[in-house]
């Protein structure tokens, strides 16, 4: 799972389905897509939530929701009393992402969007999970890229703005194996697509 499950998307998602099937218990794990995905090929995971899904031939995948990009820094930071933020504000910041999660997918796109501007991107990777992520902002150690689920979620110490020039959205898709019958996960994407359907 990619998204945060403190707001948006996926909260509603699993408030719909323990609501409809209560006696079905809902199991999460994090991690990066390479281990996640390996997973649903090895039947050890009904469903993953990862953000822009591609190169999965062996795997059925949908598109659910997207969300805004967000550059979170740390209080007191430069750019933290901007409004708005754009990418040539961020090019010669430093950036902290995650081994996991979506992780490697923001290391990309912050290697697309700094690179596009002629710079060379300053990113240190690191073993950690998302609330100790922005601890290490809070901490001055780097800013970070996040989604806008995240926005809802207080972090001492940080602060969250939307990137202005940024064209495009992080989307987040569905991914399970073709092999995989299961009537729980089938009544889940049930409502997942219904809820993506209302949505557009």
């Amino acid at each position: 799972m990619h998204g945060s499950i403190a707001s948006g998307f996926l909260t509603e998602l699993r408030h719909r389905y323990r609501f409809e099937h209560p006696a079905i218990e809902q199991v999460i794990t994090e991690g990066p897509s390479s281990q996640i995905i390996a997973m649903i090929r090895d039947d050890r995971l009904d469903v993953a939530f990862v953000v822009n899904a591609r190169n999965l031939p062996d795997c059925h995948s949908r598109h659910l929701w997207s969300e805004d990009f967000i550059v979170v820094v740390p209080s007191g930071h430069r750019l933290a009393v901007k409004e708005t933020i754009t990418w040539l504000d961020l090019v010669s910041e430093s950036f902290l992402v995650r081994y996991g999660g979506a992780g490697p997918q923001m290391f990309a796109h912050i290697v697309r969007r700094v690179t596009e501007r002629g710079q060379s991107p300053c990113i240190h990777r690191r073993d950690v999970g998302r609330d100790t992520l922005m601890h290490m902002v809070a901490a001055k150690e780097g800013i970070t890229l996040t989604s806008e689920a995240a926005t809802p979620v207080p972090f001492p110490g940080v602060v969250l703005r939307s990137i202005a020039d940024e064209t495009e959205k992080a989307r987040f898709s569905a991914v399970w194996s073709p092999h995989n019958r299961s009537p729980a996960l089938r009544h889940l994407m049930d409502i997942a697509i219904g809820m993506s359907r209302s949505e557009q």
